[in-house]
C-alpha cells in the first residue's frame, strides 16, 4: 500500500479519534480550580495531537517521493512546539475577530454614515455588510495567508513562521475557502438536514448515512487543503504526485 493512502486511512481513523476526543472534553467539568485546570490541558493536548497529525500531513504531501510515512511523524514531532504555538495564536486570532464581531456599534455606524451621506442608511445594511467582510477575512484572506506558514513551520520549524503570504496562484485563491466551507461547514448542513421518513429506523439511517457523508466530506476536504497548499511565493495547489 502506498503512503499516500496509508496517510488517508490514517486520517479517517484519527481523525475520528480526535473528534470524539474533543466531545468528551467538552464534559469536563470546570466548577473548581483544579477542574479548570484539568480541562486546559486536556484541550491543550487534543490540540497538540491535532497538530501532529496535520503537520505531519504537510510534511508528506511536501515531498512525498522522498520522505516516509513515519519520517513526516518524526519532523513534526520535532516540531511540534512552533505548531502548538501557531494554532493557539491563531485561535486567539479568531477569538478576536468574533468578540470584535459582536461589539459592532451598527446603529453608531448607521447613523453616522446618514449624517455624512445625506440618505439613510439602515443599521441592518451596516451589519450585513460588516459580517461579508470578516466572512472573507475569516475564510479567505487569514486561510489563504496562512496555510503556507503552518507547511513551513510544519517541515522547518521556527523559521517557518516567515512564510505568511498572500502570494498564491489563482487556485489557492478559490480553492482553500471552497475546501474550508466543504470540510466545516457544508457537514453541519448535511447533519441538520432532517428528511422526513415513516419509521424510526428508517430514521435512524438516515442520520447514520448522513454522519458517513459528513465525515468522510470532512477529512476529504481538509486532506485536499494539506495535499494543495504550499509555503514559497505564488505558492497554493500546485499537484504534488501521490505515491
Amino acid at each position: 500500500m502506498s503512503g499516500a493512502r496509508k496517510l488517508c486511512l490514517l486520517h479517517l481513523v484519527a481523525n475520528a479519534l480526535l473528534l470524539w476526543l474533543g466531545y468528551e472534553w467538552l464534559g469536563v467539568g470546570e466548577s473548581t480550580g483544579l477542574r479548570l485546570a484539568w480541562s486546559a490541558l486536556d484541550a491543550l493536548i487534543i490540540l497538540a495531537l491535532v497538530c501532529w497529525l496535520y503537520g505531519a500531513t504537510f510534511v508528506y504531501f511536501r515531498s512525498p517521493g522522498e520522505r516516509k510515512l513515519n519520517e513526516s511523524f518524526r519532523t513534526a514531532l520535532r516540531h511540534l512546539a512552533p505548531l502548538l504555538l501557531a494554532a493557539i495564536a491563531v485561535l486567539v486570532l479568531y477569538g478576536a475577530l468574533a468578540w470584535l464581531a459582536s461589539i459592532l456599534p451598527s446603529f453608531r455606524v448607521a447613523s453616522y454614515l446618514t449624517l455624512k451621506l445625506r440618505k439613510p442608511v439602515k443599521p441592518a445594511t451596516v451589519q450585513s455588510v460588516f459580517h461579508a467582510a470578516m466572512w472573507i477575512v475569516r475564510w479567505v484572506l487569514f486561510p489563504v495567508a496562512l496555510l503556507p506558514m503552518f507547511a513551513a513551520v510544519a517541515t522547518r520549524g521556527w523559521p517557518g513562521f516567515g512564510a505568511i503570504t498572500w502570494r498564491v496562484n489563482w487556485r489557492g485563491w478559490l480553492l482553500t475557502p471552497a475546501l474550508l466551507v466543504a470540510g466545516l461547514i457544508l457537514p453541519f448542513a448535511i447533519l441538520g438536514w432532517v428528511p422526513h421518513v415513516a419509521s424510526f429506523g428508517l430514521e435512524l439511517t438516515s442520520f447514520a448515512l448522513r454522519m458517513a457523508c459528513a465525515y468522510v466530506l470532512f477529512t476529504a476536504s481538509m486532506l485536499t487543503l494539506t495535499w494543495g497548499s504550499r509555503s514559497g511565493p505564488q505558492s497554493g495547489f500546485r499537484p504534488a504526485p501521490l505515491s
